[in-house]
């Protein structure tokens, strides 16, 4: 059954007016008609079974018949995934593949090495595309870019930090506290004094993936993957 992502409140015998783009997909791409079912989801009231009472070119309303899933499935994820900002359809697969693993915040960082600037808005678009494609009941936040002093300063104490050190030392497994952030470098890697400044962090921790030097966006998906097996799968 096809899953929308909608702004509206979902509660039975709730009208949600779907957006045009919405309408488009429903009726040009997947060809429903008037009482089809879809399935809605807005990250805050679990997912409701929805019939369409009314679809058109110029408008199309939904009317939430029952609940199905409880958004409490996913009341605990609490993973970030911190990035330095890479080429396009690099940074495409990290997002969609992040929202698929269980990320709950994306973090984009202008790292003295970065040299690819963020599209935010597209982000947000292909995080809810990828939530209603997964099967989440959330969609990850997409964070505005901040430098990379201003994120070592403002980063929280209570969080840890999980840096991907290519050539350094570091640990080669992380621990199951779900309060966690990954910090992924640019296609170069960290700068010295990047790696210098989290090694000062008293929250931040150097992890290594292995002998062989990942991409930027592997190292995103391994580390995200390694980080649910710990879990349980649970994210």
């Amino acid at each position: 059954m096809i899953r929308l992502f909608v702004k509206d409140e979902l509660q039975k015998n709730s009208l949600v007016s779907l957006e045009e783009k919405q309408i488009h997909y429903l009726l040009h791409v997947m060809r429903l008609k008037v009482n089809d079912r879809i399935l809605l989801f807005n990250g805050h009231d679990g997912e409701y079974v929805a019939n369409l009472i009314e679809l058109s070119k110029n408008k199309a309303i939904a009317c939430c018949e029952k609940r199905v899933r409880l958004q409490e499935e996913e009341r605990d994820l609490n993973i970030w995934l911190c990035f330095a900002p890479i080429k396009k359809d690099n940074m495409d697969f990290v997002v969609q593949k992040a929202t698929e693993l269980g990320v709950s915040t994306l973090y984009p960082v202008i790292t003295s090495r970065t040299v690819c600037k963020p599209n935010v808005e597209r982000m947000k678009a292909q995080v809810i595309e990828a939530a209603e494609q997964c099967e989440r009941l959330s969609v990850p936040q997409v964070m505005e870019p901040i430098r990379w002093d201003l994120f070592f300063d403002t980063f929280p104490e209570d969080r840890i930090l999980y840096y991907l050190n290519e050539r350094g030392n570091g640990i080669t497994s992380v621990s199951s506290q779900k309060k966690s952030a990954f910090f992924i470098g640019p296609e170069g890697g960290f700068d010295p004094k990047e790696l210098e400044k989290l090694a000062t962090m008293k929250q931040a921790i150097s992890i290594h993936l292995g002998r062989r030097i990942l991409r930027a966006e592997t190292a995103s998906i391994v580390a995200l993957a390694c980080y649910n097996q710990v879990l349980g799968w649970k994210a």
